[in-house]
């Protein structure tokens, strides 16, 4: 592997990088919904006609053409709430979309952090500072981190920064803030688009990580790509 510059600081991303975000558990809840309200539908249809609408709030939230036509800012639980009521039009249901975004935002706070995070994080926190950028609400970031056996020296998430990764702002917000020199952040996250794209647009040295199986360390042009905190670990202290 070609030398990368020792760390400051490593930022990651949160679900699905440090913090598992189960899609049974989603599926779970819908059955609730269902089973709650007497609706006649089946759940994974209520589920897949959700995510419709909630990945294309995912995909139009950040302009990166140009970052001045961006929607105005909407935390989750306000962007989960429209989709609900679309949702509910569309199929003909009653029910109260607000109380249905709140229900997702906890369920989302109930996440656990993955079986290597206490104690890679920990052993990673040995050798440098360790910082948190989420694309997340904080009534549900900051319950989940709490899971976690460690004290992050930053952390920022979107409804903090009233911005979405990969907008280099949120990256540039975080920086300004700690007082951080980019080419000293290594960045974490499981998402191309938000996180390698947006953390290597302001000069973080971007890993990609992708849990759902295991490959060795990867050298790419724009990133690393790992499947593990153990890996990172390695890299790390082999320095």
């Amino acid at each position: 592997m070609k030398k990368i510059n020792t760390p400051s600081i490593i930022i990651f991303d949160c679900f699905e990088t440090i913090v598992e975000n189960d899609r049974k558990s989603w599926i779970d809840l819908f059955k609730v919904f269902v089973k709650e309200n007497n609706w006649e539908i089946s759940p994974q249809i209520l589920w897949d006609t959700w995510k419709s609408e909630e990945v294309l709030f995912r995909k139009i939230r950040t302009n990166l053409e140009n970052l001045s036509l961006n929607p105005n800012f909407k935390t989750y639980e306000e962007a989960w709430a429209n989709c609900f009521n679309k949702v509910l039009f569309e199929l003909k249901l009653e029910g109260n979309p607000s109380v249905l975004a709140k229900r997702c935002i906890k369920n989302m706070g109930k996440n656990s952090p993955y079986m290597d995070s206490n104690e890679y994080l920990n052993k990673l926190s040995q050798h440098c500072k360790l910082g948190v950028i989420s694309n997340a609400d904080n009534d549900f970031l900051y319950p989940v981190l709490e899971k976690i056996e460690l004290k992050f020296d930053f952390i920022l998430s979107s409804e903090s920064a009233k911005l979405y990764k990969p907008d280099p702002r949120i990256f540039l917000k975080f920086i300004a803030e700690n007082n951080l020199d980019p080419q000293d952040c290594w960045y974490v996250g499981d998402k191309e688009y938000d996180d390698v794209l947006g953390s290597s647009s302001v000069g973080m040295k971007p890993f990609l990580i992708d849990r759902s199986v295991y490959n060795e360390i990867k050298e790419e042009k724009n990133m690393v790509r790992i499947s593990n905190l153990i890996q990172l670990y390695e890299i790390l202290i082999n320095k």
